[in-house]
């Protein structure tokens, strides 16, 4: 008797993804943009401590020097970089870890578990869809942030894991000897205290920033890591032009789009000053003080369609800007910084409560927690 065995396409899709595992790697880090490397670093990092085999795959997005840039520095660091291509022969990998605020769909790599590691702090509006929970796991930041989820999201199937911000893990493990030879090479003082001065591209604090505003700070450093879409797109280049002045004065060093990395800034800087950026929350989780600068200049449809505004930023955003001093207009920054560098205990108590629920855990061990799921998931599958 002759009977017919009909496959599935997704039980075919599964049989494939088991094809030659032995070649695979055990995670490929999907790369949109430059600025997702620092978020996958410790974990990669992590993992290649674990003699796993990872990739990272560049989508090239960026313009061409930044996907250079991207390409050199993964080359550099041994992260084995290659761009996408859905015309090469599809690879093959137990992990596959996304960055973006989308699920990957229609691409050419075969894998048996999708992982969401968000490129920020989830407070984008975006970090709240359905989209996100079609990954098999998703590595959340705060114990407020996974309960909210499953709230917004009580059927998911997607599993919601409270692990803490990985990008964070370098500055617990920079000396303080470390601290000063990185202001040295930036050419600062390092017997001065430095502000880190980190607006985003849009709504930005920029445009009503003073163009000799550094001649106001000539007792600090002052590093300017601006926010990569400043650099890379074109009707951003009035900033870049405030940058350049900004950088003409001696107490200034500006983060041009290659040293993409804002950790290594945050963990040597006093205080920072910042805007609509979540990199509000990661500096306060290093329970230093913050200034949220909310002067800033929205474009004439936004002013006219006040509901852009709130479409674009996360609702959260409000109650947590108690981490941080608030100031409404650049004269009252000056006495604010001040005030902040001599009592750096002013939000402390908020800035943890803040963190906990936002950030998670940090302690410099967040990439060996992901490391470790990754590996017992692997072997419960």
């Amino acid at each position: 008797m002759h009977t017919n065995c009909y496959l599935s396409p997704n039980v075919i899709t599964q049989m494939l993804k088991t094809i030659n595992m032995e070649s695979n790697y055990f995670a490929i880090f999907l790369t949109h943009h430059l600025y997702y490397i620092p978020q996958f670093e410790p974990i990669a990092n992590e993992l290649r401590k674990r003699n796993k085999k990872i990739k990272f795959l560049l989508m090239g997005l960026d313009s061409p020097d930044k996907n250079k840039i991207a390409f050199d520095y993964c080359k550099e660091n041994g992260y084995d970089p290659q761009f996408y291509n859905k015309e090469d022969e599809a690879l093959s990998c137990e992990y596959l870890i996304n960055g973006s605020h989308g699920f990957p769909q229609d691409i050419n790599i075969n894998y048996n578990t999708s992982a969401s590691v968000i490129h920020g702090i989830g407070t984008k509006a975006g970090y709240y869809t359905e989209e996100l929970n079609k990954h098999d796991i998703r590595f959340i930041e705060g114990s407020q942030r996974v309960e909210m989820l499953k709230e917004m999201f009580p059927k998911t199937k997607c599993k919601l894991l409270n692990v803490g911000f990985a990008k964070l893990d370098e500055a617990f493990k920079i000396s303080d000897n470390d601290k000063v030879n990185m202001v040295k090479s930036l050419e600062l003082d390092p017997l001065k205290k430095t502000i880190l001065y980190a607006p985003t591209f849009y709504p930005s604090s920029i445009d009503n920033m003073p163009k000799d505003f550094p001649k106001d700070f000539t007792n600090y450093n002052i590093i300017i890591k601006p926010h990569f879409f400043s650099f890379e797109k074109k009707k951003y280049k009035h900033q870049v032009r405030k940058f350049n002045a900004w950088e003409q004065y001696n107490n200034v060093y500006l983060a041009r789009a290659d040293k993409f990395n804002l950790v290594p800034f945050m963990t040597i800087s006093d205080i920072m000053v910042s805007d609509e950026s979540s990199a509000i929350f990661e500096f306060a989780a290093l329970d230093k003080p913050v200034i949220f600068n909310q002067d800033v200049k929205y474009r004439l449809t936004y002013r006219i369609f006040k509901s852009k505004i709130r479409k674009r930023m996360d609702g959260q955003m409000s109650p947590f800007k108690e981490v941080a001093q608030v100031i409404d207009n650049y004269s009252q920054l000056q006495s604010i910084i001040e005030d902040e560098i001599h009592n750096p205990q002013n939000k402390k108590e908020e800035r943890k409560k803040i963190s906990e629920q936002i950030v998670g855990i940090s302690d410099g061990h967040v990439s060996e927690r992901i490391a470790d799921i990754m590996e017992k998931y692997n072997l419960n599958k």
